[in-house]
């Protein structure tokens, strides 16, 4: 995973608004239609849930930085 990559793509959390998820534990993403196609075109020829995808990767994102951190 090329994490150096993935960080310039992310943006700041805008501070001060409503956010739902906080309240609730859930989490809404907008994947864009090209994406999600893409990603459910792959959970049906594998019969995985999006869901579980999406966890694993967030889990090795955070395991990998996690991990770079220490060692600085």
């Amino acid at each position: 995973m090329n994490l150096k990559k993935i960080n310039e793509q992310l943006e700041p959390k805008l501070v001060g608004t409503y956010n739902p998820s906080r309240r609730y534990g859930v989490m809404g993403i907008c994947l864009g239609a090209d994406l999600h196609s893409r990603l459910q075109k792959y959970v049906k020829q594998r019969n995985l849930k999006m869901s579980q995808i999406i966890k694993l990767l967030v889990k090795s994102y955070l395991d990998e930085m996690e991990e770079i951190n220490v060692d600085r």
